[in-house]
């Protein structure tokens, strides 16, 4: 029978505010994407001979707002996927955590940190090719003037 690390009550109290927040700042995002949307087009089409400029810009702005996320993700999960394979125990010793969770020791330690390397390696990409496919298609749109 494996061991379990019971559940941090300060870790669950810290937790929810994070998320709590994380969720208000998407949906004002989100909000502000709405009250803007109608502004920015007409800053883009205010100006012919500046357009693909600007739509480059802004372009890659929302590129680099969806991409960098993607990959600092995957630059936290690849370093807690290292020091997993290091300790061969999961979760980290003095690691708090939010709910019970089996401890995992040995291979399959081992296994969960590779899982997370795969993980951060599948982010990484897809936040890279996120940014080129915009960049390739900023360029098909004649925006190289950037």
């Amino acid at each position: 029978m494996a061991d379990i690390q019971k559940a941090d009550p300060a870790a669950r109290r810290q937790a929810v505010p994070v998320i709590v927040i994380g969720a208000l700042a998407g949906a004002l995002l989100l909000a502000a994407m709405e009250r803007y949307r109608l502004p920015l087009h007409d800053w883009l089409l205010s100006d012919p001979e500046r357009f693909t400029r600007r739509l480059g810009l802004v372009s890659y702005l929302a590129a680099a707002a969806l991409a960098l996320p993607l990959l600092g993700f995957a630059l936290y999960f690849w370093a807690f996927g290292v020091k997993v394979m290091r300790a061969r125990r999961f979760p980290l010793p003095g690691q708090r955590v939010i709910r019970d969770t089996p401890v995992l020791e040995g291979r399959a330690a081992f296994a969960r940190g590779r899982r997370l390397k795969v993980l951060a390696v599948c982010l990484g990409v897809a936040g890279a090719a996120f940014w080129l496919m915009l960049w390739r298609l900023v360029g098909a749109l004649g925006g190289h003037a950037l």
